[in-house]
């Protein structure tokens, strides 16, 4: 199997494009983690979101008014999400996380739904995390929200496809989004690429049926960090100058180990 971290942002472009056609339809019924910003956040405060895509977090709290910068790397996910931000007066900015400088500050600094998961090597975690902590003004915080470790993260076992939803598009086409996740290992053994740090292969297929039966495949195969834990977060945070101020385990504010999210939301160390 590949390595994924020969992956490179090029790689990473090409699956997106992928992606981008249905993101919107995939994601965009999912709110819950939308409603757990806006109970965080207060009108007129400053919020960067890093890794924004297609603005479906930046944009609701844009519209409860907050003053949002929106910062992603994806021309893919940018085209379809920059005009409508724009409209909502999020400002949009093409740039990397990992060294961004955008000479402001902001109350708020938040990585969502799983972004952080796509940094994969502990630097590209770092630099990142630098950038949130550089880009918060005084008193401000910075949330992050990540899948929690699952036992199913670190199972070498080849995984099959599942089906995840079927819906209807705008198109009038019947579109189904099918699954599944694979341990990275290595070519000659099949142990985890790293035991410490594991990475798994995510593969999205999506199917879509138009009226006259026809059916178009949109395929994309991406790697993801998995089983990051709350120690582990912490020690990054730590090292970054940022501390923990407060955990959940779900977009409802459940206790650590009650939901399957992990939430952390911290500060910049004085």
């Amino acid at each position: 199997m590949d390595d994924p971290l020969n992956w490179s942002a090029d790689d990473q472009e090409r699956a997106l494009r992928a992606i981008a056609p249905w993101y919107d339809l995939d994601f965009g019924p999912l709110t819950d983690d939308v409603a757990m910003f806006e109970e965080l956040v207060s009108p007129g405060q400053r919020v960067l979101e890093l890794g924004a895509g297609s603005g479906r977090i930046a944009m609701p709290l844009a519209e409860i008014g907050c003053h949002v910068t929106a910062v992603d790397s994806s021309e893919a996910m940018l085209a379809i999400g920059e005009q409508q931000m724009r409209e909502t007066a999020v400002e949009v900015v093409r740039d990397d996380m990992r060294c961004l400088q955008l000479g402001a500050e902001f109350d708020l600094v938040v990585f969502g739904l799983s972004t952080f998961q796509h940094l994969l090597r502990r630097e590209e975690q770092l630099g990142s995390l630098r950038t949130a902590r550089r880009h918060l003004a005084s008193g401000g915080r910075l949330i992050i929200d990540w899948t929690a470790p699952r036992s199913d993260d670190v199972d070498p076992s080849p995984q099959i496809m599942h089906l995840e939803w079927v819906r209807h598009a705008e198109s009038g086409e019947l579109v189904t989004k099918s699954a599944a996740q694979e341990l990275a290992t290595e070519r000659r053994c099949g142990l985890p690429v790293d035991r410490g740090s594991p990475i798994a292969w995510i593969t999205y297929q999506y199917d879509a049926i138009n009226e006259g039966g026809e059916m178009r495949r949109s395929l994309a195969r991406f790697p993801l960090r998995v089983n990051l834990n709350a120690g582990e977060m912490a020690g990054l945070l730590a090292e970054t100058d940022l501390r923990p101020v407060d955990w959940f385990g779900s977009w409802d504010f459940e206790e650590v180990g009650e939901g399957d999210r992990l939430i952390v939301i911290a500060e910049a160390v004085s």
